[in-house]
């Protein structure tokens, strides 16, 4: 564990070169990991995000437990305050089948207030999870029940980038509420959670590298389930520009969910998973020129001019005919 932590720091200050645009996170959205930053990504701009993240455990000498689980998201900026994201999980181990399942179905909106500057940022997000998935509650990943869902957070970000380019560091906070049940009563459920969630991102030239701590926190029960018995974790990561104007991530959680002893194996205490490692590419489309007005404007100009060429084409084509047909009939009249 010492060996990939003390790698994954020297990978950080190794990549100094290329550009970078916004990060989105691994579930959509402009952020961290699983944090979210308050302002959404450009009007305009589509990022497309595909990560797949890995997790090992020895249960015995001749057993050895994988997980593995794959993810796909599109954020688009719809305005300067609001963007929109979709998440599925094209493949994710159940545990139970030999092949695994198609996962959840998350689809988010975040709005950024008008409480905000360059440096204070306050927004809003909320998403509503579709049950795509057969089994609910997989092992080693967090809680989610078989039924529909709706969480609401708070957002929260302080950036140092505009105001002091020097020191180019944001932090970004989350807190929130999911009901994993839309048929319960709202904030009474025991399986409804907390959402919480901080971390920063550094930017090294063209190389950003983030920390966040996240974690779900049964709130409605804490005599059954004491805080560090939560799902947790701190997530390291790195991003930096790859192959096709790409933008490679790599992170790595290490999960702080802690037991005296897990006796009591139920949908509240399970086994999360003790570390896991995650690789994704995200790229960038840009639709501004079909929305501003200027660009609007020289596409009517070129379309116009384009007609224009294409009327004389034809013209120049009907005068090659007719001197064609003359010339045939010159030549009938000499037979």
């Amino acid at each position: 564990m010492k060996k990939i932590l003390y790698i994954f720091v020297l990978m950080q200050f190794s990549f100094l070169s290329g550009g970078l645009y916004s990060q989105v996170a691994t579930t959509g959205g402009k952020g961290l990991a699983k944090v979210l930053s308050a302002d959404p990504v450009k009007a305009a701009d589509i990022f497309v995000n595909w990560n797949a993240s890995t997790f090992m455990e020895q249960t015995s000498r001749t057993t050895l437990s994988k997980y593995y689980r794959s993810d796909l998201n599109v954020t688009v900026g719809l305005a300067s305050y609001l963007e929109v994201y979709l998440n599925i999980t094209p493949y994710q181990d159940d545990q139970t089948h030999l092949w695994g399942q198609f996962g959840n179905t998350h689809l988010g909106l975040k709005y950024l207030t008008p409480f905000s500057s360059s440096f204070f940022k306050l927004g809003l997000d909320g998403f509503f999870k579709f049950p795509t998935a057969r089994i609910g509650n997989v092992g080693y990943e967090s809680f989610f029940s078989e039924n529909p869902a709706w969480a609401m957070r708070g957002l929260l970000s302080l950036d140092f980038i505009k105001i002091m380019p020097s020191f180019p560091l944001k932090f970004n906070f989350n807190y929130g509420y999911i009901d994993h049940d839309i048929y319960d009563q709202y904030f009474t459920s025991k399986i409804d959670q907390m959402l919480i969630g901080a971390g920063f991102k550094f930017s090294i030239r063209s190389i950003q590298f983030f920390t966040e701590y996240s974690g779900e926190i049964f709130f409605n029960n804490p005599t059954e389930v004491e805080f560090n018995q939560n799902s947790q974790r701190v997530t390291q990561g790195i991003r930096f520009l790859g192959p096709w104007n790409n933008t490679i991530d790599v992170s790595f959680d290490y999960g702080l969910t802690q037991y005296d002893s897990l006796e009591t194996d139920d949908i509240f205490h399970k086994e999360y998973y003790d570390w896991k490692v995650r690789i994704g590419v995200t790229h960038r489309f840009s639709v501004q020129k079909y929305f501003d007005k200027t660009a609007k404007l020289e596409r009517m100009k070129e379309e116009e001019e384009r007609r224009k060429l294409e009327a004389i084409k034809k013209k120049r084509q009907k005068v090659k005919e007719d001197i064609q047909k003359m010339k045939n009939s010159l030549e009938k009249k000499k037979k």
